[in-house]
């Protein structure tokens, strides 16, 4: 009996100094490393015999907010660059990114409540673009309608404070020649699903500080082919 006890309390000795020179786990093993929107490279479309790039030359989205309590919000966001791909005089894939800092603000009349109002977009309680200074929307596919006000469904994914969430948007599309143009039907999104919710509903902001979750976008573009 002894000698079992005195073997079993060797074992013991012998794996206590092996536990303590274990790993210890990395704290930073769970961090985000999904890289950002403006972090990523310019797109280039997938091969596709036949296809033509378009780059993009113009391009502005155009967005509307509102409280549940007053009048709506306008302004826009210039597109800084883009890639669309066509085949056939239609459009098949592409990417564009959008310059964050460049949010405008249509209203209010009052020069210094607009300035006050684009400071407040701009900052950590809505898009913070100090962090996120681009946004970006890939195509993943477009499909045709015949929906006499628009001939497209653009399916892709926006990208916008580093969450990406997939995006459906009617548009008219239109290529003439070395051109494309893109004009979008108004359609709405959900910021809170980019994480923008500052007042929103989802914190249980009282009705007259709300502000409602849905924004709707404009969007308009023009590409020229690149001459190979």
């Amino acid at each position: 009996m002894m000698r079992t006890l005195f073997l079993v309390f060797s074992i013991i000795l012998l794996l206590v100094p092996a536990c303590q020179n274990d790993p210890k786990p990395d704290s930073n093993a769970q961090k985000d490393n999904t890289p950002r929107a403006d972090t990523l490279p310019v797109y280039t479309p997938a091969t596709s015999d036949g296809a033509v790039d378009y780059t993009v030359t113009s391009g502005t989205v155009y967005w509307s907010a509102k409280k549940a309590i007053g009048d709506p919000h306008y302004g826009s966001i210039e597109v800084s660059e883009g890639v669309m791909q066509v085949k056939d005089g239609k459009l098949i894939s592409g990417a564009a990114t959008i310059n964050m800092n460049a949010i405008g603000v249509s209203d209010p009349q009052d020069p210094k409540e607009r300035a006050d109002l684009t400071a407040h977009l701009m900052d950590a309680d809505f898009f913070d673009v100090k962090k996120y200074p681009m946004a970006k929307f890939t195509i993943d596919e477009v499909l045709p309608s015949t929906n006499p006000n628009y001939n497209a469904i653009v399916r892709g994914q926006l990208t916008m404070k580093n969450k990406t969430n997939p995006v459906n948007i009617p548009a008219k599309l239109e290529v003439k020649g070395d051109e494309l143009i893109a004009t979008t039907l108004t359609f709405p999104i959900n910021r809170t699903q980019w994480g923008v919710n500052f007042r929103s509903g989802l914190l249980g902001t009282a009705k007259d500080k709300l502000i409602e979750d849905v924004i709707t976008l404009t969007i308009s573009l023009k590409a020229k082919k690149v001459k190979g």
